[in-house]
């Protein structure tokens, strides 16, 4: 709870002790004299209550409100809070909280608004504030305190937890939405109070069928005898609670035959887990013929549900047809009926037909004729023409591309028919004949 208080901010800042001194004074005679303050005290203390109870006590179903718990709220410098009954008070009349008792002895999972003494404040309050009972008729912190003190049950966990088991068990077979109380309490973690407002609130929803003998979830879509508790589910309830027994002793046995194994002892602890072993077996066999035994009961009763549906499928049919829209006769004369009427209209249509169509239509459908062939050969036309256009620009192109080859040859052939230059003069410088002959 410290470490909860210190988390927020009128605890943990210095300069807020003033607004903190005033929430922990006796404001409840605010409601008459300042109301907007009052609201706003009673608001800030809804939240401070709930986020405790969600810090400090996270999974509980219920909580007391007593000396105890005010005590929780002790500061060092300012005491105790004065008003907290007040707190509770509104939290009763939002719904948040439901006084225990009440809820238990009621049949709803909300309080007529008569039902507790705490929800008479708002209309005490009423009075004051027109005259008509005075201020002193509205209770200070602590007559508030001493009408609040008892154990509440919070709405918001048991409906949110309840509709958690709903969901759950929507698509269960019968074994397993049958429980004992204990092995109820169990299967969620709760404790043998809180398993039991889980219970009611389930009742009260008519989720769930519980007698001192078991606990069973119900299907809201199965037969009306399903929320009831029956020879047989109380039957295998008690074949629930056996196996799991058989399940716990099987259990604590192979815990002691492993610390039997452990050991050194002789022929003693020899004999002792040689027996052990026996006792395990024979549990181990009573497990697996009762757990057959379940699922035949199971078995049979999913058996049970599949004839009830043909039996209601059967009636349902053997219904409808009884109807006298579906008599032999009648359907026989209404289908001749249908007939006649068909043959009449067909003669009729006939019979209003224009003269000539038939040659209107003959005409038409020839013009549709001679107007598709003229659209066709249009087509062929411009087919040919454009295949013409085609081979006339291939023509061409090869034309030139001979062109131009016969244009390099007569090229090549000019330039070797030129004449022979003759050769020019030698640049040898002139030697004397005489001069050589000498």
């Amino acid at each position: 709870m410290e470490e909860y208080k210190n988390s927020i901010d009128e605890y943990s800042n210095a300069s807020r002790i003033q607004r903190l001194k005033s929430l922990y004074s006796d404001w409840s005679r605010m409601r008459v004299t300042n109301e907007r303050g009052y609201t706003a005290n009673l608001e800030w203390w809804k939240g401070v209550l709930m986020g405790g109870l969600d810090s400090v006590n996270p999974s509980t179903l219920s909580f007391t409100f007593d000396a105890s718990y005010v005590r929780s709220w002790q500061h060092p410098r300012l005491g105790q809070p004065k008003a907290l009954g007040v707190v509770i008070s509104a939290l009763v009349s939002d719904g948040v909280l439901l006084p225990l008792s009440e809820y238990l002895n009621g049949t709803s999972n909300t309080l007529p608004r008569h039902s507790s003494s705490l929800l008479n404040a708002p209309l005490e309050w009423l009075f004051a504030s027109l005259g008509l009972g005075g201020e002193d008729s509205i209770d200070d912190g602590d007559s508030a305190y001493e009408k609040a003190k008892g154990t509440y049950v919070i709405a918001s966990r048991v409906r949110s937890l309840a509709g958690t088991v709903v969901d759950e068990h929507a698509l269960e077979s019968l074994t397993r939405r049958l429980y004992t109380r204990k092995l109820f309490a169990l299967k969620y973690t709760l404790s043998h109070n809180d398993a039991d407002l889980l219970i009611k609130w389930l009742c009260n929803d008519g989720n769930a069928v519980c007698t001192h003998e078991g606990v069973k979830i119900v299907d809201n879509r199965s037969q009306p005898h399903s929320h009831t508790l029956t020879t047989v589910d109380k039957g295998v309830i008690g074949m629930v609670a056996a196996l799991h027994s058989i399940s716990a002793q099987i259990d604590e046995l192979e815990a002691n035959h492993i610390k039997q194994r452990e050991t050194t002892h002789a022929k003693r602890v020899l004999r002792s887990r040689k027996a052990l072993q026996d006792l395990l077996h024979k549990r181990l066999d009573t497990k697996e013929s009762l757990q057959g035994v379940l699922l035949k009961i199971e078995q049979s009763v999913g058996d049970i549900e599949i004839m009830q549906a043909y039996e209601r499928s059967n009636d349902t049919l053997k219904a409808i047809l009884k109807a006298p829209e579906l008599d032999r006769d009648r359907v026989d004369n209404t289908m001749d009926t249908l007939a006649d009427t068909l043959a009449d209209h067909a003669e009729i249509d006939n019979a209003i037909a224009r003269p000539g169509a038939a040659g209107v239509s003959g005409e038409m459908e020839q013009e549709i004729e001679d107007e598709y062939e003229r659209l066709l050969g249009e087509q062929e036309g411009e087919k040919e023409v454009e295949q013409k256009k085609e081979e006339e620009e291939e023509r061409l192109e090869g034309e030139k591309q001979l062109q131009s080859q016969e244009d390099i040859q007569q090229s090549t052939q000019d330039a070797t028919s030129l004449p022979t230059l003759p050769t020019p003069p030698s640049t040898d410088p002139v030697v004397d004949k005489v001069a050589e002959t000498m």
